[in-house]
């Protein structure tokens, strides 16, 4: 399938994706607010790496709950092909109607049982969701293309696909979300094959969306694959081909303006990198090259986030500042100092120590010349050492002439 978007859209589309993450996050929460979000999606399709990244704050909302079970195979419609298997973006909001339509006022009621929550709250999401989901899985055969679905720029036969699909998911989604709620264990194989193996009848894209929203969420996702591999389900390769191409897809977008969530994703990108060059999966011989560039990609992407950050955190502000910021500032400057140094503990799991020994010292001899200044304040300069760098640098920064 191809959209072609118009100048006005494509101006509107570049100026969502270069946004600032504050304004992108206000931006997003506009678009919730929207009753319809159609166009909004579009808008966002270019900066949703990003808000993977984010993670804003999200109201529930009826067809994003709807669609969460199948996460790892939506994708942006300009670029889907019905043979390529997965959901076009463009089509959700008009399936979510088909579903609607067939589940009745069960849709009322689940959404007044959700409203004014977040996915923040599991509960919520996990009474709500499991609800909907076995909904509409009841009502599958009772779908049919609703009046918007023109607008999807979709046909009879993508109505269909996007259907069995989505159904296929929606009988197993108890065993998947399961699954998806201990991804930060893992998740454990156990509730892997559990989900896997509850979807072993149905059609193998089934499987694969299943397995590839699995991989999306896990914490180890080396692990879950050697896990799915053993399930003996699905298509043979089929796997192996999805853990590719979430390989092929990972994008270490660690934001300097965000020290806090940068340590997050380094860390989770070094827990799942560690997991994949030690799980059976990742050692194959025709993957290890790919995790290996992988590793490179993101070890580069921490050095530069933690060097970048550093400067414009505390170096740039503690000079403009004459090395006195105020308490409000100075207890900002040692929560960034915190997330930095996660970020450099986990980069030198990815290799590349030097560099932030280099970075270290160029702090370091920064704060001493600081220090030498008439209103320097050498204990704030000193607690701001001692979190990069360890007590014995704070006390040599105190001692120095």
């Amino acid at each position: 399938m191809s959209t072609t978007l118009s100048a006005e859209q494509r101006r509107l589309t570049h100026a969502v994706a270069s946004a600032s993450d504050d304004a992108l996050a206000r931006v997003v929460a506009v678009f919730d607010r929207m009753a319809d979000r159609r166009e909004a999606d579009r808008l966002l399709d270019a900066a949703r790496p990003r808000l993977r990244r984010l993670r804003p704050p999200r109201p529930i909302a009826f067809t994003r709950l709807l669609f969460l079970p199948l996460d790892g195979v939506v994708a942006d419609a300009r670029r889907w092909k019905r043979a390529d298997g997965g959901l076009p973006r463009s089509a959700l909001p008009a399936l979510a109607d088909s579903v609607r339509v067939a589940i009745g006022t069960e849709a009322e009621a689940i959404e007044r049982a959700f409203a004014g929550r977040s996915f923040a709250d599991l509960s919520a999401v996990d009474a709500a969701g499991r609800r909907l989901w076995r909904a509409a899985a009841d009502a599958a055969a009772r779908l049919a293309p609703p009046p918007g679905w023109e607008g999807s720029g979709l046909g009879e036969a993508e109505f269909r696909h996007c259907a069995a699909l989505a159904a296929g998911v929606w009988r197993h989604a108890d065993p998947l979300w399961s699954a998806l709620l201990a991804a930060r264990e893992g998740p454990p194989a156990t509730l892997v094959q559990a989900a896997l193996g509850a979807a072993a009848a149905e059609d193998a894209a089934v499987v694969e969306a299943i397995f590839a929203t699995i991989l999306l969420k896990a914490a180890k996702p080396g692990s879950v694959a050697s896990a799915a591999a053993s399930a003996r389900v699905g298509a043979p390769g089929a796997m192996e081909r999805v853990l590719d191409q979430w390989i092929e897809e990972c994008r270490p977008d660690l934001s300097v303006a965000d020290p806090q969530g940068a340590a997050q994703l380094a860390e989770e990108f070094a827990e799942a990198l560690d997991d994949l060059e030690t799980s059976e999966a990742g050692r194959r011989p025709e993957r290890r090259q790919r995790v290996a560039a992988l590793r490179r990609t993101v070890g580069e992407a921490c050095r530069s986030a933690f060097a970048d950050s550093t400067a414009h955190h505390l170096l740039d502000p503690l000079a403009q500042a004459g090395a006195r910021p105020d308490d409000a500032r100075m207890q900002a400057m040692e929560a960034t100092a915190r997330s930095l140094r996660r970020i450099e503990t986990a980069g030198r799991r990815l290799g590349g120590a030097s560099a932030y020994d280099a970075t270290l010292r160029k702090v370091i001899d920064s704060f001493a010349a600081l220090r030498a200044a008439p209103e320097a304040n050498p204990a704030d300069l000193a607690r701001l050492t001692e979190i990069l760098a360890g007590p014995e640098a704070a006390l040599r920064l105190l001692d120095a002439r």
